[in-house]
């Protein structure tokens, strides 16, 4: 469900703004997941693009056999500040 719901992520916000490159997300940088049935809320979430951290916020709903997403809504937060990735298990890029 996860996996499925950050590539969903990753993909919608290129979409929506060609100059972001997601190339990695954390759903839970800074607040847990919440989990319920077939919906998953990442409040806490964070994405990579372009070698920064910016926030993020997404509702992610799957379709009852849970291969496909249904419903997406998200919002980008301000860019995380570098000193605080590391506190935020957020990788630099490799």
């Amino acid at each position: 469900m996860s996996q499925l719901c950050n590539i969903e992520a990753m993909d919608q916000i290129h979409k929506w703004k060609a100059d972001f490159q997601p190339d990695r997300l954390v759903a839970y940088a800074t607040a847990g997941e919440k989990i319920k049935g077939a919906t998953i809320n990442a409040d806490g979430a964070a994405f990579r693009s372009r070698k920064n951290w910016y926030a993020l916020k997404f509702n992610c709903e799957l379709s009852p056999d849970g291969e496909s997403v249904i419903g997406f809504e998200f919002l980008v937060g301000d860019p995380v500040p570098q000193e605080k990735w590391d506190e935020l298990g957020l990788p630099a890029v490799h």
